[in-house]
């Protein structure tokens, strides 16, 4: 279904996948429905296959850590399978955002194994547990704070903890190109600077999306400076590389709860903008 891929042939293979479009939400829930009831090889095949892009996506984020992008991509893609075997669409949430946790943790296993680091800590086995039925229940990864609720430890602990099982990564980025708030924006930032781009598209394609670029800083100018930055730090935009919603409390000095509360205002206020320059085109 998926072939492993080697170093050498890895610019075959990021042509070979190009040819896959990324699905429909109704079309993703049909191959989700067509898996549960009937176990359809082919329904399986299909909802891999239109995700590749996304497992180079992620895997491009763990360069330089001691394996290469072949290797990471391979690792990531058996994270995919399985998320394409667990994934349940009558809890609403998208594929990608699902099976973002599965990639990234296979890659980690993957790096981890490669360092040698086996033995873990009974805290970190205990997250190991806990994340995948977290997963399966809410369509996406705990935060460091949920965790520290479930478990009654202390956030700091989480977060030593969390570093047996992941490298330096961020562990609130997801994959959602649905959501009610961020559709527009996560899926111009996946467009311009995500997978599409490891295979040249088409002189238009490249333009149209020049133009969406620019639609979108257009439109974040509009917004408070303060609003501009938590986004472009949340979305890895501008000269910011992505950051997660703790990273931005600590850098700004303010609370997790303060920097979503003005990440999703500012959200709402981009999807008027961008809808009044739709409406307002001659």
């Amino acid at each position: 279904m998926v072939r492993l891929i080697s170093e050498r042939g890895l610019k075959k293979y990021l042509e070979e996948i190009s040819q896959y479009a990324i699905l429909e939400k109704k079309e993703e829930y049909r191959l989700a429905r067509c898996i549960r009831n009937r176990d359809d090889e082919a329904a399986k095949e299909k909802l891999i296959l239109s995700n590749l892009r996304i497992v180079i996506y992620i895997a491009k984020k763990f360069q330089n850590q001691g394996m290469t992008l072949s290797e990471l991509i391979n690792a990531g893609n058996e994270g995919l399978i399985q998320a394409v075997t667990k994934f349940d669409e009558r809890k609403g949430y998208r594929f990608t955002t699902y099976s973002g946790w599965w990639i990234k943790r296979s890659i980690y296993e993957a790096i981890n194994t490669q360092r040698g680091i086996i033995q873990k800590s009974y805290l970190a086995r205990r997250i190991q547990s806990l994340t995948p039925r977290f997963i399966h229940k809410n369509g996406r990864e705990p935060t460091v704070q949920e965790l520290s609720e479930m478990l009654h430890v202390d956030s700091n602990a989480i977060s030593m903890a969390l570093t047996e099982l992941i490298p330096p990564y961020s562990l609130d980025e997801t994959y959602n190109s649905d959501d009610m708030e961020t559709p527009y924006l996560e899926t111009v930032r996946l467009d311009i600077e995500g997978s599409n781009n490891l295979v040249a598209p088409p002189p238009d394609e490249i333009f149209k999306k020049k133009v969406e670029k620019e639609k979108l800083e257009k439109a974040l100018r509009k917004l408070p400076p303060r609003e501009q930055e938590v986004l472009k730090r949340n979305f890895g935009m501008g000269d910011f590389d992505t950051q997660s919603m703790e990273d931005i409390s600590r850098i700004m000095n303010i609370t997790r709860e303060r920097v979503r509360q003005i990440r999703d205002n500012a959200l709402r206020k981009l999807k008027i903008i961008l809808l009044q320059q739709v409406a307002d085109k001659p």
